[in-house]
């Protein structure tokens, strides 16, 4: 039971960027450039001022909809003491705007979410997913809701290749380059 939560979890807080429906051109060498060098002065900022999320903003259920990391980000430090700051490290690495750095900070994570997940998505991985969706058919404590939400949350992971809009398989194509440098970053 403890990991069949643990995975409908983890897939409904990744699989929100397959669904994105943005009409977008292609992130750029220098989209993706720009968002690599905001990054650790982006992080050393939030370390400097102990920036957190904001509990108090509106949250949305947009199950599989939506997968804003950025925007979200964007909203936390708008009213904080640090946004200046903000505002001149996102200047400084390229961007005309924090609204521009969010939009392709937003694109860059979904591409790299979802090729980090269709990467982890081995036969032996669908296999146990298959065996997800058995172990929560058969269980006789779950609700009927609930069944259905795990059961549709597992179902679309599994078929996440065919559900991947066009606009991230184009976004992912361009990241590909920039995948293992990403990790590295995203590991500091």
């Amino acid at each position: 039971m403890k990991n069949i939560i643990s995975l409908c979890i983890s897939i409904l807080l990744f699989s929100g960027c397959f669904f994105s429906a943005h009409a977008e051109a292609q992130l750029g060498e220098d989209d993706i450039q720009h968002f690599i060098n905001a990054m650790k002065p982006l992080r050393d900022l939030g370390e400097k001022y102990d920036i957190t999320e904001n509990n108090n903003l509106p949250t949305e259920n947009t199950g599989f909809t939506a997968y804003f990391p950025m925007s979200r980000a964007l909203e936390n430090v708008k009213d904080h003491s640090s946004y200046e700051d903000f505002e001149k490290i996102i200047r400084e690495a390229g961007f005309s705007s924090p609204a521009q750095w969010a939009n392709i900070g937003d694109r860059v994570m979904r591409a790299y979410t979802s090729l980090k997940i269709i990467r982890e998505m081995t036969p032996e991985r669908i296999q146990e997913m298959l065996k997800g969706i058995e172990d929560v058919k058969k269980n006789k404590y779950l609700s009927p809701e609930i069944k259905e939400q795990i059961l549709d949350s597992l179902t679309q992971t599994i078929t996440m290749s065919d559900n991947i809009s066009g606009n991230t398989k184009a976004d992912q194509e361009a990241l590909k380059p920039y995948l293992t440098r990403l990790e590295r970053l995203f590991e500091e």
